[in-house]
C-alpha cells in the first residue's frame, strides 16, 4: 500500500511539473513549434513540382503573352536610344500600350490557371509570380501612358487611361486623385471661359477647346471615354 501511494505521489508530482511548463522538455512538441494550420501557405516550384504536360498546359499561356509584351516593348528601347527631338512620339505610345495589353492578359490568363491546379502551393506560386506582377505592370505602364497623354495636352485619352487602371484596380488611389483633379480644372476652365466671355474678352474659343477635348469621340479602345457627364466628380 504504501509502495502505490508513493507511486501516486510521483505521478501527480510530474504531471503537475508538465502542466507548469507546457511544451518543455516534450519530444513530440519542440520549442518553437507553431500550428501547422497558422502558418502561410509556401509558394511552390511549379516547374519542378507540376508534370511536364501540366506545366505547359497551365503556365505557357501566360508566358507567351509576357514574351509578347517583351516583344513589344522592344521597339521602345531602340526609340529611346534615339536624341529626344528625334523620337516618334506616336510610335512610343503604340508600344506602350500594346505591352500593358498584353501584361495586363497575362494577368488574367494567371487568374483562369488557378482554377487548374489543386494544391495551395501552386496556386500561391501562380498568384505571386505570374498573376500579381504582371498586373502591376499593366497598371504602372497605364498610369505612365495617361501622364504622357496630360503632358501633351490630350485630355481625352488621359482620362481613358486612368479609367483604365481603375476597371483593373478599382481603389487605385493615383488615378482616383489624378481624375479628380482634371474634374476641378475643367469645371474652372468652364467657370473662367464663360466670365471672360461675357466680359467680351474672347475666350469663347478656349471654351471650345476644352469641350472639344473632353466630348469629341475618338478611336480605339478609348473612343467611349469622350462624353464628360461620365467623369463628373459623384460617379467616382
Amino acid at each position: 500500500m504504501k509502495r502505490f501511494m508513493l507511486g501516486v505521489c510521483i505521478a501527480v508530482f510530474i504531471l503537475g511539473s508538465v502542466a507548469t511548463c507546457p511544451g518543455k522538455n516534450i519530444p513530440w512538441k519542440a520549442s518553437g513549434a507553431t500550428d501547422k494550420s497558422a502558418a502561410p501557405v509556401a509558394a511552390g516550384d511549379l516547374k519542378a513540382e507540376l508534370p511536364p504536360a501540366q506545366y505547359d498546359h497551365v503556365i505557357k499561356p501566360i508566358v507567351t503573352r509576357i514574351a509578347l509584351a517583351e516583344r513589344a516593348m522592344e521597339p521602345y528601347k531602340k526609340e529611346m536610344e534615339k536624341p529626344e527631338e528625334k523620337r516618334r512620339k506616336p510610335l512610343l505610345t503604340h508600344c506602350k500600350e500594346r505591352a500593358a495589353a498584353y501584361y495586363l492578359a497575362a494577368s488574367y490568363a494567371a487568374k483562369r490557371a488557378l482554377r487548374l491546379v489543386k494544391k495551395d502551393s501552386h496556386k500561391a506560386a501562380i498568384k505571386q509570380q505570374y498573376e500579381e506582377p504582371n498586373k502591376q505592370k499593366a497598371i504602372d505602364m497605364y498610369l505612365d501612358l495617361a501622364l504622357d497623354a496630360h503632358t501633351g495636352g490630350d485630355l481625352r485619352r488621359t482620362v481613358g487611361y486612368y479609367k483604365k487602371v481603375l476597371s483593373i484596380e478599382p481603389g487605385n488611389s493615383q488615378a482616383k486623385e489624378a481624375l479628380t483633379k482634371l474634374a476641378e480644372q475643367y469645371k474652372q476652365a468652364m467657370k473662367n471661359a464663360r466670365t471672360g466671355g461675357s466680359k467680351g474678352g474672347g475666350s469663347d474659343d478656349q471654351e471650345h477647346a476644352w469641350d472639344r477635348d473632353w466630348k469629341r469621340t475618338g478611336r480605339g479602345d478609348y473612343s467611349d471615354y469622350g462624353n464628360w457627364r461620365r467623369y463628373s466628380p459623384s460617379v467616382w
